[in-house]
């Protein structure tokens, strides 16, 4: 008897593999929908027999799931100015999707002129999320029938711990081989976004570059162009990457230091697994991606703010 307790005990001490969830595990599994922007994420989280669609913005650098006063109109919230509990909307997961109107400065539209709905952390965190980069399709798995492991031997798989403050994962990288604490934010649609102190922590030289404007759920921020010569997360190298650098920070929209990765260095790997309540993430490298860059294959940063000549008018060769 002793001698098969401590075989089970080997056993069970083996890092344990990524395997698919069982059917019943599987919650809902939801399209990306069409969209002008291809490096972000929307989804309907509507029920079946709703007849009005609940389309969200996936957004894990959001705390909570929030809309402006158009957007949450397309929702059909009758907005009232002064109501501060959140607005809710059944969906298809059985759980209702609790919206915060942002009404501070009107309840008719945005204040920066971007409408939004995003769904954040405080519903994900309920579930394991699956952001599938390939099928474009997110998975939302029952996290008392599965969970992500604490460690994979599979080749080409990695797991990596997270940080969960306010429901939004937080995630270490190697940074040209210095070791930064970074937002996971399928929301921001660049591989990287940088502080200017976490720039010059680790040595992004200024590419010449004009700044540029970008925007955010705050309103525009003034912004660079720098090139990241290395990137690491989890076992996972890359090498020359595009970085935004935002010299005045993020509006303290990232984690401590106001930096994040966004959805275009997420779809390096083929599938991403957050698992909030246990704080892990699950990888799986994609060799075949490409590196965008605002939606387009990146070869260098000169090209990227140069403007599109307009073709020339036709003429008719008669």
């Amino acid at each position: 008897m002793r001698r098969m307790l401590l075989v089970l005990a080997l056993v069970w001490a083996l890092p344990s593999q990524a395997g698919e969830p069982p059917p019943e595990a599987v919650l809902a599994d939801l399209p990306f929908l069409d969209s002008p922007e291809p490096n972000r994420i929307f989804i309907d989280l509507a029920h079946k027999g709703y007849s009005r669609a609940l389309r969200f913005m996936v957004d894990t650098g959001a705390t909570h799931n929030i809309a402006t006063p158009r957007a949450a109109a397309d929702l059909g919230i009758r907005v009232r100015r002064h109501k501060q509990d959140p607005y809710r909307r059944k969906t298809i997961l059985g759980r209702d999707v609790q919206v915060h109107v942002d009404t501070r400065s009107s309840d008719t539209g945005s204040r920066t002129g971007w409408e939004y709905t995003l769904l954040g952390g405080d519903f994900m965190r309920h579930y394991v999320v699956e952001f599938d980069f390939v099928k474009h399709r997110v998975r939302f798995l029952d996290r008392e029938k599965f969970e992500v492991p604490e460690s994979v031997t599979t080749d080409g798989q990695a797991v990596v711990r997270i940080r969960t403050p306010n429901n939004r994962p937080g995630v270490e990288l190697e940074l040209n081989g210095k070791t930064i604490l970074v937002l996971v934010d399928t929301g921001a649609p660049p591989p990287i976004l940088v502080s200017g102190k976490v720039a010059d922590a680790v040595g992004l030289p200024e590419s010449g570059l004009p700044d540029f404007a970008t925007q955010s759920t705050l309103g525009p921020m003034v912004s660079e162009l720098r090139m990241l010569e290395s990137l690491k997360l989890g076992p996972f190298l890359f090498s020359d990457i595009p970085a935004v650098v935002n010299p005045r920070g993020f509006y303290n929209l990232g984690m401590s230091n106001d930096s994040v990765i966004g959805y275009e260095l997420l779809a390096q790997f083929s599938r991403v697994r957050i698992d909030y309540h246990r704080r892990r993430m699950w990888l799986e490298r994609n060799p075949d991606a490409v590196l965008t860059f605002g939606g387009r294959p990146f070869e260098s940063l000169e090209g990227l703010l140069t403007p599109i000549e307009p073709e020339p008018p036709y003429e008719s060769p008669n």
